[in-house]
């Protein structure tokens, strides 16, 4: 008997946006996992499994050796529940964030096979930053039928979320 052929769609996305917020306001939004469902369309609730702060490398120990204080990675593994037309997922997600320049996502246990995906801050000047976003996920059987047309417009939707909520607390910022 033939092995029956299992369809995987593999979507890659790729989006950038410039704010004029400093890069340490765009990571902190990104890195607050626990805010998600106060702006990101059709996130229900976000629980920390875990929260810890790896050690600094010896590079980093060798800094703090002369005044220089460095902080390694954190690492939060989080469960989120997305809803969306009737429908509830629910992801495990490792989240790794380097102070004020990445945020790196991985799934741990979700409805997709496979789940990776990157935000970057770069710093441009003191008052404005680039932020580059990079999700790479496969799925397959129903939800890939689901997921593969709509895909793109959501990252929109989220990357477009995610500044909305970065620009309205930068001015919230400075309001006070």
């Amino acid at each position: 008997m033939a092995d029956a052929v299992r369809s995987l769609a593999v979507i890659e996305i790729a989006r950038s946006c410039l704010l004029l917020v400093p890069a340490s306001a765009a990571y902190s939004v990104v890195a607050d996992i626990e805010r998600y469902p106060d702006f990101l369309p059709a996130c229900q609730s976000v629980r920390v499994l875990s929260r810890e702060q790896d050690s600094p490398d010896a590079e980093c120990a060798a800094a703090e050796r002369i005044g220089v204080e460095l902080i390694g990675p954190e690492r939060v593994d989080a469960e989120v529940v997305v809803s969306k037309a009737g429908a509830n997922f629910t992801f495990v997600t490792r989240n790794t964030g380097v102070l004020n320049e990445s945020v790196s996502v991985v799934l741990i246990e979700g409805p997709f096979d496979a789940l990776e995906g990157e935000w970057h801050f770069k710093a441009l000047g003191d008052a404005g930053c680039r932020v580059d976003f990079r999700l790479s996920f496969a799925a397959s059987g129903l939800l890939s039928r689901l997921i593969n047309p709509i895909a793109h417009s959501v990252a929109d939707r989220m990357v477009d979320a995610f500044s909305h909520r970065i620009t309205a607390l930068a001015d919230r910022a400075e309001a006070f």
